[in-house]
């Protein structure tokens, strides 16, 4: 399991949950805070955490929101004592996975932090592969990223040529370097490659 961590200002719920979930087998790490949790937590790493909904200071919506303007691996999940359609609905579509309520159900919240880890391995992985795309168009010059550009519309070499004023000798050669710089074989790889890559 990846780390997960709950952020409840309660004390007696902190050590309630870490205690089913250290029955569970899961080992939890639990803040006070929402900013005690932004301060300690590397949010790049892929990652679990159960969030209460009221808080002082920065409530669970609030930090709900932070994590949502900071796209990463780390899934939210939230919790709360009295929380109602329209809050759930607006934490389901700032990124939460669920919204459960106290008293939490062991095997229920098992089964969510199960797909939560899931979810997030797979996030990190799409990012690192979105960050790997990304280092890869970078080495490009400027000249092959015109190529590229043109190359993905579909123009032929002697069109391209003519567009940017050289030989068609000299795109055949800025369409192989590009090619080779992104490590694919031909145009439709370079497609699918470029379709992986995260807005």
């Amino acid at each position: 399991m990846i780390d997960v961590y709950l952020v409840d200002d309660d004390p007696d719920v902190l050590a309630s949950l870490k205690w089913m979930l250290e029955g569970l087998g899961i080992k939890a790490r639990g803040f006070a805070s929402a900013e005690d949790f932004l301060a300690a937590v590397d949010l790049s790493r892929p990652a679990v955490a159960v969030l209460d909904v009221q808080m002082p200071d920065m409530d669970g919506m609030s930090l709900l929101e932070v994590l949502f303007s900071r796209p990463g691996p780390l899934v939210p999940i939230m919790l709360t004592g009295h929380g109602n359609i329209s809050m759930a609905v607006k934490a389901i579509q700032q990124g939460a996975m669920d919204f459960i309520e106290k008293p939490v159900d062991g095997d229920k919240l098992l089964a969510l932090l199960r797909r939560a880890a899931r979810v997030a391995t797979e996030r990190a992985a799409s990012l690192q592969l979105s960050a790997d795309i990304q280092q890869r168009l970078d080495s490009l010059s400027p000249r092959e990223t015109d190529v590229m550009h043109r190359v993905l519309e579909g123009k032929l070499n002697k069109t391209i040529a003519a567009e940017l004023f050289i030989t068609q000798r000299t795109v055949e050669i800025h369409r192989r370097n590009l090619l080779e710089k992104m490590a694919v074989s031909n145009v439709a790889e370079l497609a699918f490659v470029l379709s992986k890559l995260r807005p």
